[in-house]
């Protein structure tokens, strides 16, 4: 559990409470304001949701559901399935003690004259803006049929369908999470560990890191094998400095082969959406395509007012 800060580019700041909000601050701040600053910035707003909500739905329509037992490694995936706990290590929201697969959760001082307090946890959706924000980071399970894939919850945007708040002392509490046995939906980078032995060029390159790794730390490089307390490495020393890492990343080889094949879905290195939902993936992509055509007819709106105005 660790709070985050993350990009404006999610579609979780592109909430339609936003709108309002931008509009009764220009309403404060005078008719000239909101004209001049305010009508400009929802257009653009608009677009940028639009943009955004747009993508998503095109990368959800364009990719075709897998199963997990099939779907091809190390390429972009969509699956569908059963969200579940790791047998042994349960997760637990941190305010209600909620057991959940996921979890996002708020701390507000609890004023009910301060109406940005009211308009922060619907702005922030995915994204959060205040240090009492934090959002679940442990992984769990996405079954489809026998097969499991482990779910990494890190750089994804995520929608779950719970949601609840209360008040304790002088504080408004809001939780939202995704619970056990709830539908599940996850697109982004399918990979497996484990099982297999690595290739020839797999264990060069891994040699190569473990030396790289070794270099960065010279104090103990040279107290491990400067055999003749010179100071320096010789290239008999460096034979024992590869020799000594082929062994260690032949060894972590080995126990990664010795271990059952896992499947584990993450966020794409590409910098394409990593998105978990519980919609089908049919009401996924409609969503989203609603979405976005609802933030262009505001930046369409906006133009217009802003036109009228000029009149």
């Amino acid at each position: 559990m660790t709070a985050l800060t993350a990009p404006l580019t999610r579609p979780g700041l592109m909430a339609f409470g936003i709108y309002p909000l931008l509009t009764w601050s220009g309403l404060q701040l005078g008719s000239h304001t909101f004209r001049h600053y305010l009508l400009p910035a929802i257009m653009l707003l608009g677009l940028l949701g639009w943009w955004l909500n747009y993508r998503r739905y095109r990368l959800i329509a364009d990719t075709p559901t897998s199963r997990a037992a099939s779907a091809a490694l190390g390429e972009k995936v969509e699956l569908y399935g059963t969200a579940a706990c790791h047998p042994h290590a349960v997760n637990y929201s941190p305010l209600s003690g909620r057991r959940c697969v996921w979890y996002r959760c708020w701390r507000l001082p609890e004023d009910n004259n301060n109406q940005l307090d009211d308009m922060l946890p619907l702005l922030s959706g995915n994204a959060p803006l205040l240090p009492s924000h934090c959002t679940s980071e442990e992984s769990f399970l996405l079954r489809d049929g026998k097969q499991e894939v482990i779910v990494h919850p890190e750089g994804a945007e995520v929608q779950a369908p719970h949601r609840e708040q209360w008040r304790e002392g002088n504080e408004r509490l809001i939780e939202e999470w995704i619970g056990e046995g709830d539908p599940l939906y996850v697109v982004g980078h399918l990979t497996s560990r484990g099982g297999e032995p690595y290739n020839n060029n797999d264990f060069h390159r891994d040699v190569g890191a473990k030396l790289a790794e070794w270099k960065q730390d010279p104090v103990s490089l040279k107290q491990r094998f400067d055999l003749d307390g010179n100071g320096q490495i010789d290239d008999k020393e460096w034979l024992a400095v590869r020799a000594a890492a082929a062994r260690e990343v032949r060894q972590t080889q080995q126990q990664l082969a010795a271990m059952p094949v896992t499947l584990h879905m993450q966020q794409p290195q590409d910098g394409s959406p990593y998105l978990i939902n519980t919609h089908s993936p049919q009401k996924g992509a409609q969503s989203y395509r609603w979405r976005a055509w609802l933030h262009a007819l505001v930046a369409l709106g906006s133009v217009l007012l802003w036109l009228s105005s000029r009149r």
